[in-house]
């Protein structure tokens, strides 16, 4: 696997898979037993990850990734990204508050053989507590 193999993957995850919200890409881009760390916990396997993303939709219909920057090295990828969403439903036991958010956030992200098999996810959670 090239580098360029492990952006477009990390690419397809941002695009296809977050933005889109097309669960089928998440087949091709995760390796089954992949792991999702992030501030709020750990999600373990892909369906894990889907089932978590169709909750952020429901209450974030609009979600919106920005990849700001992207860079790689062996079997690591690194994103710079910026969400907007506006919170239409209820997430996390907050009931909708019409509100849009901005959060910035960074991920390392382990591909191998041009799948995400682990990543790791930094970024403010305040916006969604």
């Amino acid at each position: 696997m090239t580098i360029g193999d492990g952006k477009a993957t990390v690419r397809s995850y941002f695009e296809d898979f977050l933005n889109r919200g097309d669960l089928n890409a998440a087949d091709a881009i995760f390796i089954p037993e992949a792991r999702f760390h992030y501030p709020l916990g750990e999600l373990i396997g892909v369906e894990a990850i889907k089932g978590y993303i169709v909750g952020f939709r429901a209450a974030f219909p609009d979600v919106r990734f920005t990849v700001e920057d992207l860079l790689g090295d062996g079997d690591r990828v690194a994103a710079r990204w910026r969400l907007t969403a506006t919170q239409m439903g209820s997430f996390r036991d907050r009931p909708p508050t019409g509100k849009q958010v901005t959060v910035n956030g960074n991920t390392i992200f382990r591909v191998q053989n041009a799948r995400i098999s682990e990543m790791w996810v930094a970024f403010d959670p305040a916006p969604f507590s």
